[in-house]
């Protein structure tokens, strides 16, 4: 059984009641399933209250091999906030909008840039879909 998760956008205490729900335990700090797996299909950050919680969550149970995570816009949108053109300036450009959109997880990073960079290096490391004979799973396309 796979259970698809998407959109968490730093909501870290709705998620873990929705695997609670699911049959998920805590253990050794992840969340597991004795015949269950997730697919976690992207958006981990902005918005919400809790968004390094989220990605502890998430990164933990990729970690054990309970889950797989995808990337979503938000997670393709920071590396893109984050990583500089060759010619100067970002690859996403530091407009008002974009600043908005991503101040959030920007503010809960607050003096934990190395957190951060990990993180934005994990990103890297996301695919953007997982597919076996039966589905395909994909943030957005």
């Amino acid at each position: 059984m796979i259970d698809i998760i998407g959109d968490i956008h730093g909501h870290a205490n709705k998620l873990e009641l929705l695997l609670q729900k699911l049959g998920y335990e805590l253990k050794d700090g992840a969340f597991a399933h004795a015949t269950r797996k997730v697919v976690f299909v992207g958006d981990y950050i902005d918005r919400g209250p809790k968004i390094r919680e989220t990605l502890k969550i998430v990164n933990a149970m990729v970690d054990i091999k309970n889950a797989i995570a995808l990337m979503g816009n938000h997670e393709y949108n920071a590396l893109c906030y984050h990583f500089q053109e060759t010619e100067g300036g970002h690859l996403r450009k530091h407009l008002i909008k974009n600043i908005i959109q991503h101040y959030e997880t920007l503010k809960q990073f607050q003096n934990k840039q190395n957190e951060y960079e990990e993180y934005v290096d994990w990103f890297k490391t996301l695919p953007l879909f997982y597919e076996i004979e039966t589905f395909r799973a994909v943030h957005a396309c």
